[in-house]
C-alpha cells in the first residue's frame, strides 16, 4: 500500500516521501532580479517542513523573461552564488531542490531590451503593452537561453530542473492554439506547436548531461475554448518520454480569468484534486513518473488517489504556503485538514506568505 511517506525514486533521483512543493511564486525572494537573503528563510522553512521535494518559484531564463522584478533572474551575474546557499541549506534537511526555469512571454513585464514582451504571435490586446511576436533567431536565442540557465541551475548544486511548460506562460503559449496563430514550423499542427518543447529539451541535455534530472510541468487542457486538448497534451508527454524527460508534472489553465486559473477556488463541496483524474489517465499511458498538483487537502485523500493510480508523487502550493510544517503535521500523527482555505491570497502579497493565517 503506497503512502505520503516512501521512500522512492522520481526518475533516477532518490526521494525522501512522495509529497512535491510545486512552484509557488515567491514575493520578497528577489529584488531586480537578484536573490535576496528571504529566499533562503522561506526555503529553509519548507526544508524543515519534511517535504521530498522542493520545486522553486519559476526563475527567468533570459532577457525579457521575468513576470516582474521580483522574480529571480538566472541569466543574472550573481545567481550562481546566491541560489546555491539556499539550495544546500534546503538540502541540509534531505529535501531535494529543482529549479524550475521559465519565460513569461507575453506576460513579462519586467523588460530588459526592446519595449514590448515577446510571444509566439503578434498580440495588441494585452492589459500592459502590446506583444510581438518571436522571430527563428529570436527562439533559437530562447533555446540557447534554457540550455544556458539548466547548466547554471546544475553548477549551483540544484538536483535538477523543471521546465515550466504550463500556466499560459512562453512555452505554453507556444503549444496553446488560443495564442500560437503562426504558420510556420513552430504553428499548426501539435507537432510544429511542441517543436520548441522538444528542442529545448534537447538543447538542455546536451547541456547537462544524461544523468541530470530534467522535469516539465505540462497543461493537461488550457480550460478555454480553442486551447490545448487532453488528447494533444499526452502525445506531447509520450515524446517527452521517448527522449528521456525525467517526470511530468501535470496542471492545467493559462490563468486568463478565474474559470481559467490552475489555482482553482475551492469550496468545502469541491472534491480534492482538480485534475487527478486527468493525471491518472497520463500515467496509465507512460512509464515516465506523473506528479499530479491541484487541490489536495487531506492525507487520506492523497493517499487514496496513489492507491488506485499510476501517479508517482502530489505537489502542493497553497497548503505549503498556509503551513509550511503540514507534512510533517501529518507525520507527527496531526492528520487534520490543511487549514488552507484556497483563497489565493497568498498570490497578491509583497512577501510570500499566508495572509489569513499569517
Amino acid at each position: 500500500m503506497k503512502t505520503i511517506f516512501d521512500q522512492i525514486k522520481i526518475g533516477n533521483m532518490p526521494v525522501k516521501n512522495r509529497i512535491v512543493r510545486s512552484a509557488t511564486f515567491e514575493m520578497g525572494g528577489a529584488e531586480n532580479g537578484k536573490i535576496t537573503p528571504l529566499l533562503k528563510e522561506f526555503y529553509e522553512e519548507l526544508g524543515q517542513g519534511d517535504i521530498g521535494v522542493l520545486i522553486t518559484g519559476m526563475m527567468g531564463v533570459g532577457p525579457n523573461s521575468c513576470l516582474t522584478t521580483h522574480m529571480v533572474k538566472i541569466y543574472d551575474d550573481s545567481f550562481v552564488n546566491k541560489v546555491k546557499d539556499a539550495i544546500q541549506t534546503t538540502q541540509s534537511y534531505g529535501t531535494k531542490v529543482i529549479v524550475q526555469i521559465a519565460h513569461a512571454g507575453i506576460k513579462a513585464m519586467d523588460i530588459d531590451e526592446g519595449e514590448h514582451p515577446l510571444g509566439p504571435s503578434e498580440m495588441t490586446s494585452l492589459p500592459a503593452e502590446p506583444a510581438l511576436a518571436m522571430t527563428k533567431q529570436d527562439i533559437q536565442d530562447l533555446i540557447s537561453n534554457f540550455a544556458e540557465a539548466a547548466l547554471k541551475c546544475k553548477q549551483a548544486g540544484a538536483d535538477g530542473i523543471q521546465i515550466h511548460g504550463a500556466h499560459g506562460y512562453l512555452l505554453s503559449q507556444f503549444l496553446s492554439p488560443y495564442y500560437n496563430k503562426r504558420t510556420d514550423e513552430y504553428g499548426g499542427t501539435i507537432e510544429n506547436r511542441a517543436r520548441v518543447y522538444f528542442e529545448i529539451y534537447d538543447a538542455i541535455r546536451a547541456k547537462v548531461g544524461g544523468d541530470f534530472p530534467i522535469w516539465i510541468k505540462i497543461n493537461t487542457t488550457d480550460l478555454v475554448d480553442n486551447g490545448l486538448t487532453e488528447q494533444e497534451s499526452v502525445w506531447v508527454c509520450q515524446e517527452l518520454e521517448k527522449r528521456g524527460i525525467d517526470a511530468i508534472e501535470l496542471s492545467a489553465g493559462i490563468g486568463l480569468n478565474s474559470k481559467t486559473s490552475p489555482a482553482q477556488r475551492m469550496t468545502p463541496d469541491t472534491p480534492e484534486g482538480f485534475f487527478t483524474e486527468a493525471a491518472i489517465r497520463l500515467a496509465d499511458q507512460i512509464k515516465t513518473p506523473v506528479i499530479s498538483t491541484g487541490g489536495y487537502r487531506t492525507q487520506e485523500a492523497i493517499e487514496s488517489y496513489l492507491n488506485k493510480s499510476n501517479i508517482t508523487a502530489i505537489g502542493l502550493s497553497r497548503p505549503l504556503i498556509c503551513e509550511s510544517n503540514l507534512i510533517k503535521r501529518w507525520k507527527d500523527g496531526n492528520k487534520a485538514k490543511a487549514r488552507c482555505i484556497s483563497c489565493s491570497k497568498c498570490f497578491r502579497v509583497e512577501k510570500y506568505g499566508c495572509p489569513v493565517f499569517s
